[in-house]
């Protein structure tokens, strides 16, 4: 039998400050600016950075940890600019929920078209010519700033069903949480268009979403929101990546910069357990 929870990964050390495990000093990354295995300063599977791109470890990090991730794309990135961290531990997941807490406050987010990925799940297989992408969430600017998911749904042309959810006002500016819980299958609530119907914890073909400022209680009963899908075709989750890439010209131009971090800590992927704050 499968264990509920599949990783911990604080930072880049694996039980930083998570529950259940002792505090860790934090690590350091010998290659800031290249390809490694393993990633982020040893608990991930892998990094990946080029075109600009640029991962520390920093301090303090967030939620009272002692250190987080930090990624940038540099001073002078290119279009295929990234810095990312990979985790393969999942094993073509049918259930997968993951959170991590982020921190945007230094990034100029200021127009809707700043936008950049900062997360993917993907699975092996995809029916049809769909991608093999089963949950991308993006950073997206404007007046209001929001993350957008992209959820993977046959019953759309794109393969994606498109949920956009605004970022809350928040104590600490620019500090919050996301978590999802994703379950194959076909949802009985699937639709082909832009409407999201309800679904609930485990039910075939449903995507549940957490959207919250740092530090606000969350629970396994009160999603952000609901999706019903139609996911079945997808062989489930077997790898996520988080950081930045796939940026948009306009971030790339308002976000070239040493100090303009994304800033992630407290990543933990698991089965079926809720993860929370």
């Amino acid at each position: 039998m499968k264990s509920f929870r599949m990783k911990a990964l604080a930072v880049a050390v694996l039980g930083l400050a998570g529950v259940g495990s002792a505090v860790a000093a934090c690590p350091t990354i010998s290659n800031h600016t290249g390809n490694a295995t393993p990633g982020g300063g040893g608990a991930w599977t892998s990094q990946t950075v080029g075109g600009g791109g640029f991962m520390d470890i920093i301090t303090p990090g967030l939620a009272g940890t002692n250190c987080a991730l930090a990624v940038n794309i540099g001073t002078s990135p290119v279009s295929n600019v990234k810095a990312l961290v990979s985790d393969t531990s999942p094993q073509n997941e049918p259930r997968y929920r993951a959170r991590f807490y982020f921190n945007i406050s230094a990034l100029t987010l200021t127009a809707a078209n700043f936008q950049a990925e900062m997360f993917n799940a993907f699975a092996n297989t995809a029916p049809g010519t769909f991608n093999t992408d089963e949950v991308k969430i993006f950073l997206i600017g404007g007046g209001s700033p929001a993350l957008r998911f992209k959820v993977a749904d046959a019953t759309q042309s794109s393969g994606f069903k498109t949920i956009t959810a605004p970022l809350p006002s928040a104590t600490t500016p620019g500090h919050y949480y996301v978590e999802f819980d994703l379950t194959s299958g076909a949802g009985s609530g699937a639709v082909s268009g832009v409407t999201c119907n309800a679904c609930t914890a485990g039910a075939a073909g449903c995507f549940r979403y957490w959207v919250t400022a740092e530090g606000t209680a969350s629970s396994d009963s009160s999603p952000t929101g609901t999706c019903s899908l139609s996911n079945a075709g997808w062989s489930g989750v077997k790898q996520a990546n988080l950081g930045l890439y796939g940026t948009t010209a306009l971030f790339r131009a308002n976000n070239a910069s040493a100090a303009a971090n994304l800033v992630i800590d407290e990543f933990d992927s698991r089965r079926q357990t809720f993860i929370g704050q």
